[in-house]
């Protein structure tokens, strides 16, 4: 899946950011393990802490202590953030919880287009333990990507 979301990129032209919470990294791991993935794959920022995601990403602060730093919109502006902070043409980002004291994980992501609007984003079930969680948000976040790019560049 990686593979196919690089040559996308590649052919295409454009280059992707990463904003991220829930999955610790995983996105820009997965993008990263790739050979030449830098071509297209710019980097990314794993922002836990709400005041890093306000002050790196622009994450509104008053919305982010009101969620938790977990909402869609929360994942709209982490996105937006990281369009602009690495000059992207494309942004993936990810938040949410990964475990809960009550009721089931889930996280929310979204796809930004420079120079600032959102292509998607929506709210992910998750299942399992804490690891099991981040897993499936990184690989649910990835594959709506592939799926957007594969209906862009079939417009095109």
């Amino acid at each position: 899946m990686v593979e196919q979301i690089l040559a996308i990129l590649r052919r295409s032209g454009q280059t992707v950011a990463t904003a991220e919470s829930i999955t610790a990294g995983q996105i820009q791991t997965r993008l990263g393990s790739v050979s030449g993935s830098s071509d297209v794959f710019l980097g990314g920022i794993t922002a836990y802490q709400r005041s890093v995601k306000v002050e790196q990403l622009g994450v509104d602060d008053a919305l982010a202590r009101q969620t938790d730093c977990v909402d869609e919109e929360i994942a709209r502006q982490m996105a937006l953030g990281a369009l602009k902070l690495f000059h992207s043409g494309l942004a993936l980002a990810a938040c949410g919880y990964a475990e809960r004291d009550q009721g089931s994980p889930y996280a929310f992501y979204a796809i930004a287009q420079a120079p600032a609007s959102i292509l998607f984003s929506t709210r992910v079930d998750l299942s399992g333990s804490r690891i099991d969680a981040q897993r499936q948000a990184t690989t649910v976040a990835l594959e709506k990507f592939l799926e957007l790019l594969c209906n862009k560049s079939c417009d095109q």
